[in-house]
């Protein structure tokens, strides 16, 4: 049903509902509603998903030529401040607002909300055990876990190297992390596992796929550029890594760490607005309340 629901549309429902004189913030996805409904006030906020951020921007875009004021957007930055965009303009007009990092995920893993997830969820003395064996903290391990499949990524999006990442469908097979690292010891297992991963993982979805040699050249080429990490790493992925080395590494029994999303969705939870307000977003977002008039928090 996703494919049928257009820009028009949102845009749309959002003008025809004359009974709220409120604000309408245009968030991506299912997720982002469920992360940023607690921060704001909704007697005079409410969030709309726009299925995506190209959605986002054209149902903006339709409101803004309607001379709709009361709105304003939250996205993903995803790779927009990433060296060599040419699409990111630090100057952008509009008030689409993004992430502090990559993704909003990334910007809770940050956060104190690990610190509360791991006191909350985790055994601590395991954890301590292990960041004693890597010799950093489990924050820094997952981050640096993730960052060459962050890479690999933005290579495949600026080299067209026709790689998938995601299941065709939501209850589709994902891609298995533990072919590439190491879940009892935490370490990375090369970049030549994890390109045969993507690689095997990628293939008959209708897509050309580059060769090996391609892939590892371009994979190279972008590790080679040192992106900064948090601009880099995709938040579902970070969640991925923890679900794996929680069961093996840290040897928890929790059944709700078996599955990334559950991992995701407490990581959530513990982002409270006191974690929120200490964000970049959250700053850029109140000086829009005050510059509009338009009231976004109590």
């Amino acid at each position: 049903m996703e494919e049928y629901i257009t820009a028009d549309r949102i845009a749309n429902a959002i003008c025809q509902d004359i009974t709220f004189n409120g604000c309408s913030v245009l968030v991506e996805g299912k997720k982002d509603i469920k992360l940023y409904s607690r921060f704001f006030d909704k007697e005079h906020v409410r969030l709309v998903q726009t299925f995506g951020k190209y959605k986002q921007r054209a149902a903006y875009q339709i409101l803004a030529d309607r001379g709709f004021a009361r709105k304003l957007g939250i996205r993903d930055a995803d790779f927009l401040r990433i060296d060599g965009n040419a699409k990111y303009d630090p100057n952008y007009a509009e008030d689409i607002f993004p992430t502090d990092c990559h993704d909003s995920e990334v910007m809770v893993f940050i956060s104190a909300a690990l610190d509360h997830f791991i006191t909350g969820i985790l055994d601590q003395n395991r954890v301590d055990q292990f960041e004693k064996e890597m010799r950093k903290p489990l924050r820094e391990v997952a981050l640096e876990l993730a960052y060459t499949l962050g890479c690999l990524k933005l290579a495949n999006k600026r080299h067209a190297l026709g790689l998938s990442f995601k299941p065709e469908k939501a209850d589709g097979n994902r891609l298995k992390f533990s072919k590439f690292i190491d879940a009892k010891t935490g370490q990375f297992l090369g970049n030549d596992l994890l390109v045969n991963t993507v690689y095997e993982y990628s293939k008959n979805r209708g897509l050309e796929v580059a060769s090996r040699q391609a892939i590892s050249e371009k994979l190279l080429f972008i590790l080679a550029a040192k992106h900064p990490a948090l601009e880099i790493v995709n938040g579902h992925d970070i969640c991925e890594i923890i679900s794996l080395l929680s069961k093996d590494a840290l040897k928890s029994n929790n059944k709700a760490l078996q599955i990334a999303d559950c991992v995701e969705d407490m990581l959530r939870l513990a982002f409270d607005s006191a974690e929120f307000f200490k964000t970049g977003l959250a700053s850029k977002l109140r000086a829009w309340q005050e510059s509009s008039g338009n009231q976004l928090f109590i």
